[in-house]
Parts: structure tokens; sequence; C-alpha cells
């Protein structure tokens, strides 16, 4: 585990960039919820070994979405959640990437950029879909919003997830037979301008338009993933991921903190970054989402108002799932939490002390 969270350069940091910047309601909330993570201000349990009486104390963390130590249980009840709707079948990873130039819209109106990039992205898979004489049918997919970069830069896109078949008008599965779904360049196209149409609807002034009409827009697919269980770890590894895993942060001086990244953009070898703790702040805080504003979302027959009968529908089209069940069984994590002392025993919950606020709230109520 890393020895610097996120949580330092927050209070060596804030106090001095809250005198130069405006923080919204949002911003500020998630700061407290990452600096009170873990410590005494949200409360603490008591656990004891029922072998050894070995004692231990647990602080309460915060379970905000984007704070980096509240992420790891989160992940893995999430994938547990999803593994039920994996099918046997290949899947497709597509990835759909803004051109930076629409970047200022989220600074003012971010809840209707993303939602026209939701929008936008399931209107082309479906268009391809319906469009293609092997499938003309209805996708389901996984779709996963990120807004960062390697460095916290502003690189807004999605991944998307997607189950290598269609289910047609009579509910038959016709399965992807190539090794990709649909052809990225035409996908560019169609991406492009069912995006700006849908920023269009929503009367929003789109920067350099000319210039975006003109070049070409990223959409990217990596290789089809072919067994279930490596779909799972994909899905723990995009979904609940956040804009900074604290095991990239080295250092933390006085005035400027340094962690590593991956340079994608040229030779896919480890760097280092030095920013000023008011920079770092800054990038930080650009990727904290509004509030209420579902980042991973469902669509076609993966949708939660249909998931579970269309899936029992292919299942029934498709191999049986015995041998992923037993793989899914034997992987199952631990429900409780071993003794560090004697590593036979388990911690037992004994007691738990609420935070001095939470108390005068219930009294009072």
């Amino acid at each position: 585990m890393s020895a610097l969270h996120v949580a330092d350069v927050l209070q060596q940091f804030l106090p001095a960039y809250r005198q130069h910047h405006t923080l919204s309601y949002q911003q500020d909330k998630v700061c407290r919820h990452i600096t009170d993570c873990r410590t005494g201000q949200l409360g603490m349990q008591q656990c004891r070994c029922g072998a050894c009486s070995f004692e231990k104390v647990v602080y309460c963390s915060c379970r905000d979405r984007h704070c980096p130590r509240c992420q790891g249980r989160q992940t893995e009840q999430w994938v547990e959640q999803q593994q039920a709707n994996v099918l046997p079948c290949k899947y497709f990873h597509l990835v759909f990437t803004l051109p930076h130039e629409l970047n200022v819209i989220s600074q003012y109106a971010p809840e209707k950029l993303y939602k026209s990039l939701f929008q936008a992205v399931w209107a082309t898979l479906s268009q391809f879909a319906m469009s293609r004489k092997t499938l003309k049918g209805q996708l389901g997919m996984t779709a996963m919003l990120h807004t960062w970069g390697q460095t916290l830069t502003q690189h807004i896109h999605l991944h998307c997830l997607i189950p290598g078949g269609a289910v047609d008008a009579k509910t038959h599965w016709r399965g992807v037979k190539k090794a990709y779904l649909f052809p990225v360049k035409a996908l560019s196209t169609v991406f492009r301008a069912k995006m700006l149409a849908a920023l269009r609807a929503y009367e929003l002034v789109i920067p350099q338009a000319q210039l975006l009409m003109s070049k070409p827009w990223s959409v990217y697919s990596k290789p089809c993933l072919c067994q279930p269980k490596t779909v799972i770890r994909y899905l723990g590894r995009y979904t609940k991921k956040g804009m900074l895993n604290e095991s990239r942060l080295q250092r933390i001086d006085e005035e400027k903190v340094t962690f590593s990244y991956k340079d994608y953009a040229d030779d896919n070898r480890h760097k280092k970054m030095v920013l000023t703790g008011e920079e770092f702040i800054r990038r930080y805080l650009s990727h904290i989402l509004p509030k209420g504003l579902m980042r991973i979302r469902h669509f076609g027959f993966l949708a939660n108002c249909c998931r579970r009968k269309r899936l029992d529908v292919i299942r029934r089209q498709l191999p049986d799932l015995a041998e992923q069940k037993a793989d899914d069984e034997t992987k199952q994590p631990a429900k409780c939490w071993p003794c560090p002392a004697c590593k036979a025993g388990v911690l037992m919950l004994m007691s738990i002390a609420l935070p001095s606020i939470n108390v005068q709230r219930i009294s009072s109520g």
C-alpha cells in the first residue's frame, strides 16, 4: 500500500488553493470526504479476534466515488454483481474519445456534455447493428465514462464493453463471427455527426465547429475478449477505476507533487511528472462529476429494465455456463478479516464509535 495519499496533498495545498480559486459545492464536499476518509472524523470500529483476543481499531471510510481509498472493495462488490451478466461469447472493447476542443463544455455544462456522449455512442453502435445483414438486431453495452488521462489532464472518453452478438426481432441470437465488431473509421464518421447533433439539440455552443467537422475523431477498438473470466477482469479494471491510483504518488514536498504515469502517446514507458501542489489539485478537481451523474450505464439487452429476461433467452441459445460458474465459485473473495496476529481466527466487530456530529444529529432527531 502506498505511504502517500491524495488526502496528504489536499491537507497541505488546499488552503492556499482556496485563496486563488473558488470550489463548487460538489468539489468542496469531495475534498472534505477524502481528507476525512479513514480518520476519526467519520467514526471508528473496534474489532477483536475470537481466537487470540487480538484487538484492532478500524477507521470508517467515506465511500465517496471520487476517493481513491474507497474504490477497492466497491470494485470487488460491483464485479461480483456483474458476473451473473457475462455471456459465454466473445466481447469487444471500444473506446470513443472526444476531441479536446470540446473539453471547455465540461466546465459549464458537464451534464449535457456527458449525456450527449452516452447518447451519441449508443446511437452510433445501434445504427451499425441494425444495418449489418449478419446482425440486424439489438446490441448490449456497458459504457464507462472516464474524463482523465495519465497526467490528470482532461481526456474525455467512453469505454464500451459489448457482447459479440445481437438479438433480432424474434429474440434470436446472432453472433459476430469476425475478429472485430465494426470498422473504426466508419464508426468515427457516424459518431462525429451524432455527437455534434446531440450538442446542438441541447443548444450548446460548439467551439471550432468547422475544425471539428473536418478532422477525424478517435474511435479505438481493442482485441476481442474470448473468455468470460477475462471479461470480468476488464470490468474491474475500467469500471470503478479512479483518476489516480495512489500507488503512483512518489513524493510530496513543500511546493510540488511527483507522481508516475505511462506515456501512451510516445513510447509506452513509465515516467515521472512534477506539478505544483496548486496545479495538481486543479487537475484532480476538474474530474469531479456532478451530483447524481451515472458514470456507468447499461444499454440494449443489458439495460436494467429487461436484462434478466433477455439474458435468460440468450443463454438458452449459447453453450452451457457450467465451466464459468465453477470458475466463479472458486474465486469468491473472503467475507471476513483474518486475524493478522494468530492467522487462525477472524476479526469480529465489537463496537462502533460514531463521530460527534452524527451523535448530535441522532440525539436531536
